[in-house]
């Protein structure tokens, strides 16, 4: 490997993704790790978003671009974006979400005290429609410090309820070393994330979750992880059985068959929520009989749904913008710091950030940004609008917490919505 090239390769997937990759290409170009590529697969989309890629790149040389004429998914996309990484470290990011400009530099600091293979954080959860709450990927499972995970923390992710959920969602750092001649599996269309994880560390490789959340997730219809259907489970439930086959460990079987028949469990909820959608209740009545527990499944469904709507009527009565003020003064938010003075992206923190993209996700939010630490805090924020006050430092990182947003806001037209949250 040509160690005089950039440090980091960061790998980005998009389909569709006009109305969200300005944001999560600025976000990675904003990096205080500058020593980086920026490899954008577009899996043929039908949008604009090819001439927005290309106009990133024609700015900065650090973007690299590949173009597909049809359409692969996820896991295609970024193979082939691994195949032509130069990178000693590979980031994962996804074309519609945003983070914080001091993630790498962080997350890279980590791994090498660590002396990780691959590093990852919580992710907080925002979205420009009415969430019920404040959120992160791992809730109350995210890290007070690093933790190292295990074979059977990952196959029993989202399997037990004292376990570490979601690890597929997390977007990490991984060494290049570390991957070797390891890929997505082409076969998935979702999960296909967890996969990979599972079996870098089968191979060997230490994975580590740090006790920060910088990374900031979007909810919103058009996401294919949360458009999961029966298929995606059954060739998630068929890769898992293809990696229980190729390895030799009976200290995880008992693991992997529990992971089956949650998996297996999930599966079922689809088929009856599929049901549902199409009016087929007696089908539906029917399915619930042969499975009462999905009844639960269903009830929290309904109870999330319906704090959706009341998030959504609530929304309706608040649509004069506030303003937040972030930075210094009088007025100013008190955002979390750390001890010298910096923002604090610490597990600690957390939950301050998610509630603040709840708050931002019920009404519109316009930022007034003072200092540096405002234009930091302002990137935690991305579903809201931004203006500027006071003097800016010339090196300052980039103060709007969306370019889109405040695009709009400039020609006097109201930002499209997307998708509601699920």
């Amino acid at each position: 490997m040509d160690r005089s090239g950039p440090l980091v390769s960061v790998v980005m997937a998009n389909r569709n993704g006009a109305a969200y990759i300005g944001l999560a290409i600025s976000a990675v170009l904003a990096q205080t790790l500058s020593n980086l590529e920026l490899i954008v697969v577009d899996d043929a989309s039908e949008d604009n978003s090819w001439e927005i890629i290309q106009g990133f790149a024609a700015q900065d040389r650090r973007v690299r671009t590949l173009r597909r004429t049809s359409v692969g998914g996820p896991a295609v996309a970024r193979n082939d974006a691994l195949a032509i990484a130069t990178g000693e470290w590979v980031a994962i990011c996804d074309s519609d979400d945003s983070q914080h400009p001091s993630r790498l530099q962080l997350m890279l600091a980590s791994a090498l005290k660590l002396q990780a293979d691959f590093v990852a954080d919580d992710l907080i959860l925002f979205s420009d429609r009415p969430m019920v709450r404040g959120e992160t990927i791992l809730g109350q499972h995210g890290p007070a410090e690093p933790r190292r995970l295990g074979v059977n923390d990952i196959v029993l992710s989202g399997v037990e309820r004292s376990g570490l959920r979601h690890v597929g969602y997390l977007k990490p750092l991984i060494r290049r070393d570390a991957l070797q001649e390891l890929e997505y599996d082409s076969a998935l269309r979702v999960g296909e994330d967890y996969d990979l994880y599972l079996r870098l560390v089968l191979s060997g490789a230490k994975m580590w979750v740090l006790p920060m959340a910088a990374y900031l997730y979007r909810r919103h219809a058009g996401s294919v992880s949360y458009r999961n259907v029966p298929a995606d489970l059954t060739a998630q439930m068929d890769a898992l059985r293809r990696i229980a086959q190729d390895i030799n460990a009976p200290q995880i079987d008992a693991a992997l068959r529990r992971r089956l028949r949650s998996l297996k469990r999930r599966h079922a909820q689809l088929v009856l929520a599929r049901e549902v959608r199409a009016g087929r209740w007696l089908r539906a009545v029917w399915l619930t009989l042969g499975r009462p527990d999905h009844l639960i499944w269903f009830g929290a469904v309904v109870r999330n749904r319906a704090g959706l709507r009341l998030q959504a009527i609530v929304s309706r009565f608040l649509r004069r913008p506030v303003v937040w003020h972030l930075g210094e003064g009088a007025g100013a938010l008190p955002v979390p710091r750390r001890s010298d003075g910096s923002l604090d992206l610490s597990h600690s923190a957390a939950g301050f950030w998610s509630k603040l993209a709840a708050a931002a996700s019920r009404r519109v939010v316009r930022l007034r940004i003072s200092g540096t630490i405002g234009q930091s805090a302002a990137w935690m924020v991305p579903a809201a609008q931004a203006t500027v006050t006071g003097s800016t430092a010339p090196d300052a990182l980039p103060i709007v917490a969306d370019p889109a947003l405040a695009a709009s806001e400039a020609k006097g037209t109201s930002p499209s919505s997307k998708g509601a949250a699920q």
